[in-house]
């Protein structure tokens, strides 16, 4: 993003990283299926592009404190991580193992042992 971004003016690019960063964050992440500022934040951020298209409806529970409906977002948001985590982790062991091959020894079995000498 940043190279994209920069391209015309090296030089710039200290000063685009805050939006490329803004950007990153509001993207939903491809294997938990949440944005950055979800799992971090428990809600999405909004920015000034909310005044162009209207913002993600948000349950509004006025009857709950703040604290607790913050805590509870924050449970959910790191509770949807988890699991698409385990479930992409599941998926990338069983490619792994698929192509990973034993020793093919046996227990009991004699076996030559190299063991070069220290160079003086």
């Amino acid at each position: 993003m940043l190279r994209a971004t920069a391209q015309e003016n090296a030089t710039d690019w200290p000063n685009r990283l805050p939006a490329i960063l803004a950007a990153y964050r509001m993207t939903i992440h491809s294997v938990t299926h949440t944005t950055p500022n979800m799992a971090m934040l428990g809600r999405e951020v909004l920015f000034p592009t909310t005044l162009i298209a209207s913002p993600p409806e948000e349950p509004v529970k006025l009857t709950v404190p703040f604290v607790e409906s913050f805590r509870q977002t924050m449970r959910d948001a790191h509770e949807q991580v988890r699991t698409a985590t385990k479930s992409v982790a599941r998926t990338q062991k069983t490619y792994f193992d698929k192509y990973v091959k034993g020793p093919p020894f046996h227990v009991g079995q004699s076996v030559w042992l190299y063991w070069p000498l220290p160079k003086l």
